[in-house]
């Protein structure tokens, strides 16, 4: 199924949105993979949707070029090793906006063009703030509540990133050679001794930038999330077709809220009313799954998680 980028990026909104509290949020990739650009987007889309949010880069949080460089300006170690001060950002940002923090966090401690110290005043987080941070190797010793892993190959990375940087860097020979020694080998190196794909909660392939394809949401790859239906994805002709199998399901009630039919779909909307409840299957879907029937719904769907009558929580498409 052909997809915009709009309606891709949409349903990680919706799925951050939809979790309904306090998120640091992690972008990560390789360089150049497109971290940036995705998250001011998911940014955008995030507040459109009514909850406050926040863009924040790592360029903010470099060393100073002395440690940077101090393995020489051409080290893949040097780059995976020291490019960023992940102890002050842990200590600056994450633990203020986690579980017991002030909520006061600091937006940058350095302005990389400059190489200057920057001592800000710290931000005041409102109580529902989607924090979205772009940059690389940020599952290397850091605790976030959900990361986007931007999953592009490297030869598309390659190609982006030194045509974008070729000025900096002193042209495209430079620029090429500087992604082949420093950043790109650093990049293999943490590929392979973290395993970011595989551990990050949500995967979107970004080879081509007007379609981007959502691979996997909602947990680590192999990870097996609850979908309540109460639709005609409780049968298994429908379950076939959409995920290839029939899957396993128990059925359970959604309190609280009402259920409509339009002229195409039945459609669930929140009442808060006890007296009010929805009948259904909670169905096991793993989050390669539940990415699939993230693009398989229509707009008029938004997904959020829920408690259910028998008090297992479970994602649900509600009305948008």
């Amino acid at each position: 199924m052909i997809t915009s980028r709009e309606h891709v990026l949409g349903r990680i909104a919706d799925h951050l949105v939809g979790l309904d509290r306090p998120l640091r949020v992690a972008v990560d990739g390789i360089t150049a993979s497109g971290k940036t650009t995705l998250a001011r987007e998911l940014t955008s889309l995030v507040a459109a949707r009514g909850r406050s949010a926040a863009h924040l880069s790592m360029d903010g949080f470099h060393n100073p070029r002395a440690i940077r460089h101090r393995l020489g300006r051409s080290s893949a170690d040097g780059y995976y090793l020291d490019a960023y001060d992940f102890a002050s950002f842990a200590r600056l940002v994450l633990e203020p906006l986690g579980p017991g923090g002030d909520r006061r966090y600091r937006s940058r401690i350095i302005d990389l063009r400059s190489d200057a110290v920057v001592d800000e005043p710290p931000v005041l987080a409102p109580d529902d703030l989607v924090l979205v941070v772009d940059g690389s190797f940020l599952q290397r010793d850091l605790e976030w509540d959900e990361v986007v892993f931007v999953d592009t190959p490297f030869e598309v990375a390659f190609d982006r990133g030194t045509r974008r940087d070729a000025e900096l860097l002193g042209g495209l020979e430079e620029a090429s050679r500087a992604f082949e020694q420093r950043y790109h080998a650093a990049s293999r190196r943490y590929l392979e001794e973290v395993g970011p794909v595989d551990r990050a909660s949500v995967v979107v392939g970004n080879s081509d930038v007007t379609r981007p394809v959502l691979r996997r949401i909602g947990g680590s790859a192999g990870a097996v999330v609850n979908l309540f239906s109460y639709g005609t994805s409780q049968t298994a002709p429908v379950q076939i077709e959409h995920f290839g199998r029939t899957l396993v399901g128990k059925e359970d009630v959604l309190p609280g809220h009402h259920r409509v039919t339009t002229d195409r779909h039945p459609i669930v909307s929140f009442t808060g009313d006890p007296a009010d409840s929805v009948a259904g299957t909670v169905l096991e879907v793993t989050t390669a799954e539940l990415a699939a029937a993230d693009i398989h719904e229509v707009d008029e769907y938004r997904r959020t998680l829920v408690t259910l009558g028998s008090g297992a929580e479970a994602w649900v498409y509600l009305r948008a």
